[in-house]
């Protein structure tokens, strides 16, 4: 069973790069992304306990990434930990990003 985080935490807020990490308290989330995307690739990622960066995947092991905004993906289960949206390649600009807990 997974446990619910109501909070909404804003990972990325009018960027033209990747954002700032943030703390979570783990739990079922909903992924958002919007704004101009250029070539880039955006991606939802976690940080390991080493401190590496490493991108989320889910359903049939396919990792979250997207070309095309805006972008939302429900059903995200993750645990406490520090995550960041990544911004990839490309001249992106004027991305918002959320991660909404389900609860």
């Amino acid at each position: 069973m997974a446990r619910a985080d109501s909070q909404v935490y804003t990972l990325a807020s009018n960027l033209s790069a990747t954002g700032a990490a943030v703390q979570i308290r783990g739990g079922v989330y909903m992924f958002m992304a919007e704004g101009t995307v250029g070539a880039s690739t955006i991606s939802l990622q976690i940080q390991s306990p080493n401190g590496t960066w490493e991108n989320i995947s889910i359903f049939n092991n396919s990792v979250v990434l997207t070309t095309t905004l805006p972008y939302a993906q429900a059903e995200v289960m993750l645990p406490a930990g520090v995550v960041r949206m990544a911004a990839t390649g490309g001249a992106p600009s004027g991305l918002y990003s959320y991660l909404a807990g389900v609860g």
